[in-house]
């Protein structure tokens, strides 16, 4: 019996290739698997020479490899080891906020007790199929993609499961329309519409629960072109008010997401609504709020008022848009919205050609109106009211 490991150089980093192998009269057993780091592998190489010669001594006819053992485990237990391996993982390595709420779906999904061995391109079709109705085909091709990648992750979760999305299944998948590409969303608001949501919601907010306000973060986006992640990320010790700058920490950027930092300017508009913002202890950030409930209440609120073709991406597609009326070049326009490329831009230049309407200032008359007309009922705003007297 014995264990070898390799180590192999890559450009990624350091592999660890673990083999371990137990030779007896009329048994014979041999495993291999690679590790990012020496201890787990070790571990594992130990664990499964004593299951070896466990059956050695037992004189069984036949090695009953790890990955045929593993390979009988259902999707949802694979799944929630493949998690259990993401959370170990550095932060700047773990699959994203999106891609987790996709893997807690196929968790719970009619797939979810299904066995390696017994699992076919057919169930997933007869999932998808049932998806369909309620989703469309880019939402189902996110959900697949992030599956697929998951259990491509055999080696590095310890566990094995077949992978039955192959590059013909989702040749198949295109083929019955159960996947497809996103739309782009290029609705722009109108300025009636902008002017009845931002009223609408201020009185939202002014109630004894009222917490988020959307009224301004609408307003924050139009005039900063930020994503909503990156509206609920900016904080106070990293804006620069008499310079007009705000340090946006991990920009989106496909090939350099962590650490991506940039110095950004902000308007004369933005700066006015963080004056209004109340201020929350113990935390630094301006809107200190979750970006994705932000975002899906924010859809939620546009439909109840008539609106459903607006979302909140609207607003940032509102506000570059406005930027090119205002005959902005594009490396300034791409300084401030984060795109990378012209090609990425193009879609926000059908534009009106007039200068756009001054928003906020119609804004500030709406607000300034209606605090001079109704009792302040918001119990945040009133506790920030307390602290200034």
């Amino acid at each position: 019996m014995s264990i070898v490991c390799e180590v192999r150089k890559r450009k990624k980093g350091t592999v660890y290739k673990f083999t371990v192998k137990v030779i007896r009269q009329h048994f014979k057993a041999i495993e291999r698997m690679s590790f990012p780091d020496k201890p787990s592998g070790r571990a594992w190489a130990k664990q499964v020479e004593q299951e070896m010669l466990k059956q050695a001594e037992q004189e069984l006819p036949k090695y009953e490899s790890a990955q045929s053992r593993t390979g009988d485990i259902t999707l949802e237990t694979y799944l929630t080891h493949y998690l259990e391996m993401n959370d170990s993982l550095p932060v700047e390595e773990q699959i994203s906020y999106r891609d987790r709420q996709a893997i807690l779906f196929w968790q719970k999904s009619e797939l979810k007790n299904i066995r390696s061995n017994e699992m076919t391109e057919q169930h997933l079709i007869d999932c998808l199929i049932k998806r369909r109705k309620t989703v469309t085909a880019s939402t189902n091709h996110l959900y697949v993609s992030v599956l697929r990648r998951a259990i491509e992750w055999q080696k590095r979760t310890g566990y094995y499961f077949k992978n039955f999305i192959t590059p013909d299944a989702m040749k198949e998948l295109w083929k019955l329309k159960l996947v497809g590409k996103s739309q782009r969303h290029d609705v722009r608001p109108t300025e009636e519409q902008v002017l009845l949501l931002f009223e609408e919601l201020l009185k939202g907010y002014n109630t004894a629960q009222g917490v988020v306000p959307y009224h301004h973060i609408m307003l924050f986006s139009i005039y900063s072109t930020f994503r909503e992640g990156e509206v609920c990320r900016i904080k106070y010790s990293q804006l620069d008010k008499e310079a007009g700058f705000v340090i946006i920490e991990d920009r989106k950027d496909p090939s350099n997401k962590f650490g991506n930092h940039q110095k950004v300017p902000l308007p004369p508009e933005c700066l006015e609504i963080i004056d209004r913002q109340p201020p929350f202890e113990g935390d630094d950030r301006i809107f200190p709020y979750k970006a994705q409930s932000v975002a899906s209440r924010f859809s939620e609120r546009t439909k109840r008022l008539g609106f459903p073709e607006l979302r909140f991406h609207s607003f940032r597609h509102e506000g570059i848009s406005r930027l090119f009326e205002q005959k902005m070049s594009i490396p300034e326009v791409a300084l401030r919205s984060g795109h990378k490329t012209w090609e990425h831009l193009r879609r926000y230049t059908h534009l009106l050609h007039k200068e756009p309407p001054d928003l906020w200032g119609q804004c500030k008359r709406i607000e300034n109106k209606y605090w001079a007309e109704n009792e302040l009922v918001n119990k945040q705003l009133l506790r920030a009211a307390m602290t200034l007297s």
